[in-house]
């Protein structure tokens, strides 16, 4: 579970580099959403080797299981968005201030929300895997890099004062960091739960994450070159993965 916990911090600390970059002014909104799109696509390269293929291997030919788990991640994951969005929280990525017509709550929940799949698969892949997906942690934490930029900077743009900031990232990294414990106590006390349908789970979550949180701005202020960035995370994602694999 200490693993768990170091491995979520790695992952999810760099919401607090992101949040340190806004407040120096030093990363342009143009290249915030090209490093977000960067991420997008090893996140989703992330999820597609180690939350997908893997499971479909797993299943052994019952392949409905990992639609199923698919389906249910992506409805839960827009569900739970909705009531977010309805508390405040739907603006918490925009770079541009609109956070200022939120409320806080709906913020730091938003905000965790998009980070508990990322947490909840470290913590069961620690359970059931020999080592830790460093593929999967460097897409994680590339992505929140942006993710902690952008959504400072909309803050401060809001008029939210740097100690308010401080506290919410710091609130969600250390919640993030629960859930990963969390889902490794789950994949200990339930061994099922570490299986294909849990990790079919998380990935129709995160996909969902992804097109409701990220890629919208990342193309937004990155402009056409996202794309560009988008499949040169993709790429470096699965080099990473194919090293681990044959190493």
């Amino acid at each position: 579970m200490i693993y768990a916990a170091i491995w979520s911090a790695i992952a999810t600390g760099t919401l607090l580099i992101g949040m340190a970059l806004a407040y120096r002014n030093a990363v342009n909104q143009k290249w915030t959403g090209l490093i977000m799109a960067f991420g997008v696509g090893a996140i989703i390269s992330a999820t597609a080797y180690q939350l997908v293929l893997g499971p479909l291997i797993e299943v052994k030919g019952n392949y409905y299981l990992v639609a199923v788990g698919l389906v249910a991640g992506a409805l839960t994951f827009y569900f739970a968005d909705k009531w977010v969005d309805n508390m405040g929280g739907a603006e918490r990525m925009d770079f541009d201030g609109a956070q200022a017509g939120g409320s806080g709550t709906g913020i730091l929940l938003g905000s965790l929300l998009d980070g508990v799949p990322e947490s909840l698969v470290l913590g069961l892949s620690l359970v059931h895997s020999p080592q830790v997906s460093f593929a999967f942690v460097f897409a994680v934490a590339i992505g929140n890099i942006p993710q902690g930029l952008g959504g400072t900077a909309g803050m401060l743009s809001g008029g939210w004062p740097r100690h308010k900031i401080t506290r919410l990232w710091l609130a969600v990294c250390g919640l993030s960091i629960l859930a990963a414990m969390g889902g490794y106590v789950l994949a200990t006390l339930l061994p099922g739960a570490s299986g294909a349908v849990v990790d079919a789970f998380a990935a129709g979550a995160l996909l969902v994450m992804l097109c409701d949180s990220m890629v919208p701005e990342a193309f937004d202020h990155g402009g056409n070159e996202s794309g560009l960035l988008l499949v040169g995370g993709f790429a470096v994602s699965v080099a990473l993965s194919l090293a681990q694999l044959t190493s």
